[in-house]
């Protein structure tokens, strides 16, 4: 019976000290470090219940850099925000809360429950140890002494929640931090003012592992006292998994009963036959679904469960362990590493540590440039490969569309096109579609800069610029198709209730009735002062060859708009969706058909594809200014389906999809995805999906935004076909796919 649940009680019962398999006990202080007697004493209570039900002076649960808040953390920071914001969440989409390893950030507060709350820093997802976790606590419970007014200090079992430690061993990183930050405090100095830790659990069953850990770990240690008893107070919940072990103690101690009483000849015994099965036989018998790694673990638990002296609690089995799984995304990070990848994953369930997977980095680098703008081929058999060869086994199976997944990247490993990623199969079973079709999948940067915080765009109608082929066309940077999508997304953000500003043509190219041209100035004028929620961009793209960072921006007649000319933005667009193609494909800045030069650092890639990472350049600089989300085309679009990923996209993100309460931008562009992934059949009848153009044939004026098709590196055939085929997978989404998308008040 391999499902969730199984898993989530696998999950539980993983490494639980039993009768049969005692743990290690905590080692006595070194003979020169005799236990203390005469210094101060905390003393730690578990508890049952939700942390943000009950009063403390200080509230602290801890906190993964740049990772929402989820489960305890999350309660707190409904705890201490004005609804609908979220304080925490919103520091941490910011990047302002830091989360060094030990690092306490405070949230002040005035009133309920929660005086005063508290993240203290687990570092990168991933890369909390044991013996890190040591360092987190001895660092939490420092600082919490050196704050006179704490005398009640709340928290969880920090790194137990998502399974990157067991209880076992985060009770003991527990028990040996406070221990350490306890050590100095002895006579002549002043006691300290923290004479209390509770320590809280939702689920009943881990409140009653907790409790046993934190005992066995703290027996010798007379500077902390674990409160013998196992506190009840409001909020506890017994999980589905929690209470299927439950129930299979209650009936092995009843078939245990029935056993014993039939062996004694006791009324009710058939007296022929064979005997009632004892109560192992029983459980085995119940057990018969499960996997048999999770049989020996539930036998060990039912031990366990039966050493322990329970205190009348009420019980009440309810549903949302599930559901709260599966509303946690699945993030994962990629980072470039010597030698190969860096991967870490966080989900709502579990956490895979962070580890470096070496990978052949020149196979890598052809893998990414053939998926860039593949031809219908590569993109029918590769991304199969890109699953199986770049992921790790352990990361393959959360691979799937139960969560929205978040990918946490740096510039390089941003390069790579995820989106054509795709569940693992078993040998001869059906393709599934690729994961960006099933689910929401978007891209995080991680960077070491914070954005800044801005002025609300709540007010007023909602705003939308929108900018249309503003190249110089006597550069050869004319797109006519790039045209005609400006003014379809305005057209249809019109009706859909938006004011929009619109900016089409260069100023000497041939102007758009009724329609001003699209100048660098007139442009900048309206983001600076026009307040847009939404920003659409359709033309070129490219790198600043001037300097020697890695700058891009959108290109015009008379220069490049770079986030920089953005610096003083005060009210950044919520959402910026850009379908602009790199210019190079077209000549550099001396005009058409100039020869490709070596790109300069700023288009230089490790993947050598300079187009590959020109999109995360783009998402990093606007990003860095503040705007929320970023959506750009890898490569170039065929103009219809320009036109159609834009049109799913707005109609989705104002009118929202079957049941859905509130559209969230990562739903928008699910939707829009699926609007081009569904057009590939009419496309494949035309042109077959195995088929590619002769390498040696001619451009063709059949490219995206009217421009000519010509062909790829290596001699891969990019034209239309294969274009179109794969337009689904060009779009790439920085930022959380769940927010949601309210409009302003005044639309």
């Amino acid at each position: 019976m391999s499902t969730p649940a199984a898993a989530r009680i696998a999950d539980l019962l993983e490494d639980v000290p039993t009768a049969s398999n005692p743990p290690a006990r905590f080692p006595a202080p070194a003979p020169d470090r005799p236990p203390r007697t005469d210094g101060p004493t905390l003393n730690i209570t578990v508890i049952w219940g939700d942390i943000a039900q009950i009063a403390a002076d200080l509230h602290v649960t801890g906190h993964y850099q740049s990772v929402v808040p989820a489960a305890a953390e999350l309660a707190l920071d409904r705890a201490i925000s004005v609804d609908p914001r979220r304080v925490i969440t919103e520091h941490t989409k910011l990047g302002w809360i830091d989360a060094q390893l030990g690092e306490v950030t405070y949230f002040p507060c005035k009133e309920g429950p929660v005086r005063c709350a508290a993240v203290v820093g687990m570092g990168p997802m991933g890369t909390l140890t044991e013996r890190r976790a040591v360092q987190m606590y001895a660092s939490l419970l420092g600082e919490a002494l050196g704050l006179g007014h704490v005398g009640t200090m709340t928290t969880v079992l920090i790194g137990s929640g998502t399974g990157n430690l067991t209880v076992k061993q985060a009770a003991r990183a527990l028990v040996r931090g406070f221990a350490d930050a306890l050590a100095p405090l002895g006579p002549p100095a002043p006691p300290p003012g923290l004479t209390d830790v509770l320590v809280m659990e939702v689920d009943r069953l881990r409140a009653e592992q907790l409790h046993l850990a934190l005992t066995d770990s703290a027996s010798k240690l007379p500077q902390l006292r674990i409160v013998p008893w196992l506190r009840e107070e409001s909020g506890g919940e017994l999980f589905g998994p929690s209470a299927a072990v439950y129930a299979l103690s209650a009936l092995t101690r009843l078939a245990g009963t029935v056993g014993a009483a039939a062996g004694d000849g006791t009324p009710g015994s058939s007296g022929a036959g064979p005997d009632p099965p004892a109560g192992a036989d029983v459980l085995q018998t119940v057990l018969a679904g499960f996997d048999a790694d999770i049989q020996g673990m539930i036998r060990e638990q039912l031990a366990d469960l039966a050493s322990v002296e329970r205190t009348e609690l009420s019980l009440a089995v309810r549903r949302p362990a599930e559901a709260q799984d599966d509303a946690v995304p699945v993030r994962m990070s990629v980072q470039s590493g010597v030698g190969g990848l860096r991967w870490a994953a966080l989900t709502g369930r579990a956490t895979v540590p962070e580890r470096l997977v070496p990978v052949d980095m020149d196979l890598l680098r052809e893998l990414v440039d053939r998926l860039t703008e593949p031809s219908v081929k590569d993109a029918c058999e590769l991304p199969d490969l890109l699953s199986r060869f770049v992921v790790p086994q352990d990361f393959q199976r959360l691979l799937t569309d139960d969560s929205t997944v978040l990918l946490e990247l740096d510039r390089d490993t941003a390069s790579v096109p995820w989106e054509f990623l795709a569940e693992i199969q078993q040998a001869g079973a059906d393709k599934r579609d690729p994961l960006a079709i099933r689910t929401q999948l978007s891209r995080q940067l991680r960077t070491t800069y914070s954005r800044v915080m801005t002025e609300s765009l709540a007010d007023g109608p909602l705003r939308a610029l929108v900018i249309g082929d503003p190249g110089d066309p006597e550069k050869g940077f004319h797109l006519p198709g790039a045209r005609q999508e400006a003014l379809a997304v305005a057209s249809r953000l019109k009706e859909l209730g938006a004011k929009v500003s619109l900016f089409v043509g260069a100023a000497n190219s041939l102007r758009q009735p009724g329609v001003d041209p699209a100048r660098r100035l007139d442009v900048l004028r309206v983001l600076l002062c026009g307040g847009n929620h939404i920003v659409h961009y359709c033309g070129h793209s490219d790198f600043d060859l001037s300097g020697t960072g890695r700058r891009s921006g959108w290109v015009f007649a008379d220069g490049l708009l770079t986030a920089q000319e953005l610096a003083l933005l005060e009210r950044p667009p919520l959402i910026v969706v850009a379908n602009a193609c790199y210019t190079a494909r077209l000549g550099d800045a001396a005009g058409p058909g100039t020869p490709a030069t070596e790109p300069a650092l700023a288009g230089r890639s490790p993947w050598g594809n300079p187009q590959a990472a020109l999109v995360p350049s783009l998402a990093d600089e606007f990003l860095r200014m503040g705007v929320g989300h970023y959506i750009g085309a890898a490569w170039r679009i065929p103009d219809d389906q320009g036109i159609s990923f834009a049109d799913q996209f707005y109609t989705h993100l104002f009118q929202g999809g079957p049941g859905e309460a509130t559209p969230t931008v990562g739903g928008a562009v699910r939707a829009a995805r699926r609007r081009l992934y569904g057009l590939r059949a009419a496309d494949g009848q035309e042109q077959g999906a195995d088929s590619t153009a002769d390498p040696s044939a001619p451009s063709t004026p059949s490219g995206p935004n009217g421009a000519a098709g010509p062909v790829g590196p290596a001699g891969r055939d990019v034209t239309s076909g294969g274009q179109r085929w794969s337009s689904w997978a060009a779009y790439q989404h920085y930022g959380d796919a769940a927010d949601p998308f309210v409009r302003p008040g005044g639309s």
